[in-house]
């Protein structure tokens, strides 16, 4: 393998740490698989729809479940992470495509009805964001439950990108720091939440 003619860690040393506790082997995984997971999500996402949906946004969808289910995950054979995070990747683009489909026909129904209550006063949609809707009520409880042991900043730039759907640009000029500032914490948020939340599952 490339990481042992490297001298860098391969999979199954970093996996193993990582479902110790280890965040920087968890990172240093996905990292290590982030092309072939962008590579899978364009396949799903057709071009016209990936001017509405960010592949990037996608990726981190696809960290979030993989950061908070890799500590149960068990290898069965060499390459089966990498194949099980190639599966997350194609959930997630899917999950991105059908919550666009039906935001794009619920916006035409707006268009064409006479309800006052459809939108609110500033023209915007009312009703959950899509990360929102893709979960269940149990998983819902357990991300809020989990984001509520997380330091303040950690919380807030995960509200704001995940649950209130703002680009990191935004993020970065509602908390009142740089892009390059927000895209570390929110990194580090991501990685933090992803232990905590298999943490809190494995109990």
């Amino acid at each position: 393998m490339h990481a042992e003619r490297s001298g860098s860690p391969d999979d199954a040393s970093l996996l193993v740490r990582a479902r110790a506790g280890d965040e920087d082997a968890l990172r240093l995984l996905f990292e290590r698989h982030r092309a072939a997971l962008e590579a899978r999500i364009r396949r799903f996402l057709p071009r016209t729809v990936q001017r509405k949906i960010s592949v990037s946004d996608v990726v981190q969808e696809a960290r979030i479940l993989a950061f908070a289910r890799t500590g149960a995950f068990e290898p069965t054979r060499e390459g089966a992470y990498r194949a099980w995070l190639l599966r997350i990747a194609e959930l997630k683009a899917r999950e991105a495509l059908r919550a666009h489909t039906g935001t794009s026909k619920r916006a035409v129904g707006r268009e064409v009805s006479h309800d006052g209550d459809a939108a609110g006063p500033d023209g915007a949609a009312c009703g959950p964001s899509p990360s929102e809707a893709a979960m269940t009520v149990e998983t819902r409880d357990a991300v809020h439950r989990t984001l509520a042991t997380l330091p303040p900043d950690y919380r807030e730039v995960l509200r704001l990108a995940r649950f209130e759907g703002l680009s990191l640009r935004e993020v970065a000029d509602r908390m009142g720091r740089s892009t390059e500032a927000i895209k570390k914490l929110y990194g580090r948020a991501l990685t933090r939440f992803g232990t905590a939340f298999g943490a809190a599952e494995r109990e």
